[in-house]
């Protein structure tokens, strides 16, 4: 899995982390964002480093089936370019507002 696949779980996570379960959200969690190893996890949740990395494909692949299937990622990605481009075009008292609009999106 390259970097920008990495990139990609871990802002699915995100969005879709709470539909998981604990095991997986743990998982996904060390081994994403926290960078631990496929070893530390194994050691960690009393399985072998394979078993992570089972349990770690099916976490991937049911988050990347929810962003088929909702889009959410893309479709806040989409907003804030859509905002952004917005604020660039419109007055200085404006603009605060859709900067402050972009940044409860992107929270």
């Amino acid at each position: 899995m390259g970097k920008k696949d990495k990139l990609y779980i871990s802002i699915y996570n995100d969005y879709y982390g709470a539909l998981l379960t604990d095991y997986q959200r743990r998982l996904i969690d060390g081994y994403y964002n926290l960078d631990m190893s496929l070893s530390e996890l194994a050691q960690e949740n009393d399985i072998s480093p394979q078993g992570v990395r089972d349990a770690l494909v099916r976490a991937e692949k049911q988050l990347v089936t929810y962003e088929e299937k909702l889009s959410l990622a893309a479709k806040t990605q989409r907003v804030r370019e859509l905002l952004e481009d917005a604020a660039e075009k419109c007055p200085p008292s404006e603009k605060e507002k859709i900067i402050k609009a972009i940044g409860i999106l992107i929270d």
